[in-house]
């Protein structure tokens, strides 16, 4: 079987860090080019991974190779572009979230990609972590009775380094640490409860830096159609010691939580520990998931697995994040169009 042609569009630190030594390691995938605008990051890596071809221009990549996929690791605003293009030239696309700056650009790369037998990747690794594994399997067997509730946050310690300057420019990072982060977050609530339909939405959202013109910080609430909740906590620089990472999920039998993964059932009017033994450390966990999300997403070009984090359900995220800085711009509850 001939090796799947791949190349990677951003050459950042995604992609230094995760992408490219992810994808030299794979034998059934060559490595086949790389594209960034700054040359000064294409020379050195071409000569680090023995990366044939650099590029500063994609459309010039697209006419010149022929790929089989691509990934794209470039700022937000570049992600529907970019995959409009690699899907217009009949090449997959695995694209680091989100999927678009809004759900009307994401709805056509999704409707694209079904018109061309194309398939689109949105990079949310959460999925693919074991312990995230574990406990949907857990929540799929109803151990934990019907889930009412989930709670999740991510809140980043006091720091004095400076943002990534497009991140704080609404168009191109298309709106502030609810996508950043949030989208995350929402991404892992939403696939641990199966995608449940969503009925209203609120975010409070705070500017707690006033040189940004996005939100640093913000509070969701999420209402399902079944009459469950979720509320989303997320800022990029809260006055505290560590970060804190954690979701907690509710049940009329039991409760789970990860970082670290728990999981404790009502058993005989007793609140037993039914956590499964895991072997992997933080760090392990979250290096091994994004090595899992590249290599499914291999397996699905080849038709060996159903695309497990697709672009129709990253349509239905980008729709909640839509809705919620509606709510923060008219201050109150939005309900979701059915």
């Amino acid at each position: 079987m001939e090796p799947l042609k791949i190349a990677v569009i951003g050459t950042g630190s995604i992609a230094q860090i995760v992408h490219l030594p992810v994808l030299k390691n794979i034998d059934e995938v060559a490595l086949t080019a790389i594209c960034d605008i700054d040359d000064t990051k294409i020379t050195p890596l071409l000569e680090k991974y023995e990366i044939p071809n650099g590029y500063r221009q994609a459309d010039r990549l697209f006419k010149t190779e022929k790929l089989d996929a691509v990934h794209i690791c470039t700022a937000n605003h570049y992600h529907y572009p970019m995959a409009y293009m690699a899907l217009m030239n009949d090449v997959n696309v695995f694209m680091e979230k989100p999927i678009a700056l809004n759900a009307a650009d994401a709805q056509k790369l999704d409707t694209l990609a079904k018109e061309r037998n194309l398939q689109v990747l949105v990079g949310m690794q959460n999925r693919f972590r074991e312990d995230v594994l574990i406990l949907k399997e857990f929540l799929e067997k109803d151990e934990l009775g019907d889930i009412f509730y989930i709670k999740s946050g991510w809140l980043k310690q006091y720091r004095r380094e400076p943002f990534s300057k497009w991140k704080t420019i609404r168009k191109k990072a298309g709106g502030g640490v609810v996508l950043d982060l949030g989208s995350q977050l929402i991404d892992l609530a939403m696939f641990l409860m199966g995608m449940p339909k969503i009925k209203s939405v609120r975010l409070y959202d705070y500017h707690i830096n006033p040189e940004l013109n996005v939100e640093d910080a913000a509070l969701a609430v999420i209402e399902t159609e079944s009459g469950a909740s979720m509320t989303i906590e997320v800022s990029w620089k809260m006055h505290l010691e560590k970060d804190m990472i954690y979701t907690h999920i509710f049940g009329k039998n039991g409760a789970a939580y990860l970082n670290p993964l728990r999981i404790n059932k009502e058993l005989h009017g007793n609140l037993v520990n039914v956590t499964p033994y895991t072997t992997e450390n933080s760090a392990a966990r979250f290096k091994k998931a994004y090595e899992n999300e590249i290599n499914h997403f291999v397996k699905v070009i080849r038709g060996a697995e159903e695309n497990q984090s697709s672009s129709a359900d990253a349509v239905r995220i980008m729709r909640i994040i839509d809705a919620l800085y509606e709510s923060a711009r008219q201050k109150k509850q939005v309900e979701i169009n059915k």
